[in-house]
C-alpha cells in the first residue's frame, strides 16, 4: 500500500504525462480538444481514473470517450517510460460533469438575479 503523498504524486505524474501524450501523440481526428481535470489513483496504484472535459456537445463527448477508450493500450505504452511501478495501472476515462453542473447553477443564479431586478422596478 502506498501512502497518500505517493498516491498524489503518482496521480499528478499520470495527469501531466497523459495530457502531453494526448495533445502531442494521439492523432485521432475525433478526439476533440481534451482537458484533463484530475486523476484519482487507487491505493494499490492499480487503477487510474482520469476525468476530462472537452469543448463541444454531447455528440463530441461520445466521440471523445470512444477515442480515449480505444486508445488505452497506446496511452499505457506511451506512459511506460515515466512510470516506475511494477505494474502499469489500468486507465479509466470519465467525462467530468462538474463544470457543466457549475455552469448550469450559475445560469440559474443569473436568471434569479435578473428576475429579482425586474420585480424591483
Amino acid at each position: 500500500m502506498a501512502d497518500q503523498r505517493r498516491i498524489k504524486r503518482f496521480a499528478d505524474l499520470i495527469k501531466r504525462q497523459l495530457a502531453h501524450i494526448i495533445e502531442t501523440k494521439l492523432s485521432d481526428p475525433d478526439k476533440g480538444f481534451i482537458t484533463l481535470t484530475h486523476v484519482k489513483v487507487s491505493a494499490d496504484l492499480g487503477v487510474a481514473t482520469i476525468y476530462y472535459t472537452i469543448m463541444g456537445d454531447q455528440e463530441q463527448q461520445d466521440k471523445t470517450q470512444a477515442v480515449l477508450n480505444r486508445s488505452v493500450p497506446f496511452l499505457k505504452n506511451e506512459l511506460k517510460p515515466f512510470i516506475s511501478t511494477r505494474k502499469m495501472p489500468d486507465l479509466r476515462f470519465f467525462y467530468d460533469e462538474a463544470l457543466d453542473r457549475a455552469d448550469k447553477i450559475q445560469s440559474i443564479l443569473d436568471k434569479i438575479n435578473n428576475d429579482s431586478r425586474n420585480t424591483e422596478r
